[in-house]
């Protein structure tokens, strides 16, 4: 079963896709973070593909459009870490008051900014979420770097606010100050259960090093796989579907 789902949270609704299995009970349930700019079917659709192989293996998966981004309310240029954490621990709530969830059984995935949206939800509720799996997960540093890359105005035009012109997205200017009140690494550290790292070779958005720095922080207990060279979002097949099938096996040998 698959349907659309919502969410108001400081009033802005946020619009999502549920997934579940078509029998009735309770269920492990995974919630999909998107990344940067990104929304909740993500490139080549590989949020969807994910939820349907795991409501394959008895799993419920929910993915939401963060506010301004997708189909959800409100406008990109509001956009911060800090809101976007702040909608992910709403999410989480709505998700685990659900009747078909299984509040003890409830797992994340995150997508590069979506990782470390992850990583702070996970660091901040260890007790509840139960599996982790960050897919070229972005941390505060590197997301600090890109936020200076795109500051060149021949690149990227600015307007007279300050604001960069992201291809059409407005990134307003507190973005970068609002980061200096983040650490995913610290944070995650909180986080004691299972975990999965998944991490293209050839990477040229999130470096390679930094999938380790979230292995550091996971202290040993995260599994870190290597996808020999893929790109940040796994634009091939071949990386696609390893993604896909760590991902799914992982989540279903945790959550079962």
């Amino acid at each position: 079963m698959q349907k659309p789902i919502e969410l108001v949270v400081k009033g802005k609704t946020l619009r999502g896709m549920y997934h579940c299995p078509d029998q009735e009970g309770i269920y492990p349930t995974v919630i999909l973070f998107h990344g940067f700019t990104g929304n909740k079917l993500e490139t080549h659709r590989i949020f969807l593909k994910l939820s349907r192989r795991l409501v394959a293996e008895g799993l419920a998966a929910i993915r939401f459009d963060f506010s301004g981004s997708g189909e959800s309310d409100g406008d990109f240029e509001e956009m911060t870490f800090s809101s976007e954490v702040n909608e992910a621990q709403e999410i989480l709530k709505f998700v685990r008051y659900l009747p078909t969830t299984d509040p003890e059984r409830i797992g994340l995935v995150g997508l590069s900014m979506g990782g470390a949206v992850a990583s702070i939800l996970a660091g901040t509720n260890p007790t509840t979420i139960k599996a982790l799996v960050l897919w070229s997960a972005a941390g505060i540093d590197t997301i600090k770097d890109i936020y200076h890359s795109k500051e060149d105005t021949k690149a990227y035009p600015h307007n007279e606010q300050g604001l960069i012109d992201l291809g059409g997205l407005w990134l307003n200017t507190n973005f970068y100050a609002d980061l200096q009140n983040w650490n995913t690494y610290k944070t995650l550290q909180s986080y004691h259960g299972a975990a999965l790292i998944l991490q293209g070779t050839k990477d040229q958005t999130v470096p390679p090093a930094t999938a380790e720095q979230y292995q550091t922080a996971l202290q040993g207990q995260a599994k870190l796989v290597y996808i020999p060279e893929a790109d940040h979002t796994y634009n091939r097949h071949t990386w696609e579907e390893q993604v896909l099938t760590e991902t799914t096996g992982f989540l279903k040998n945790v959550l079962f």
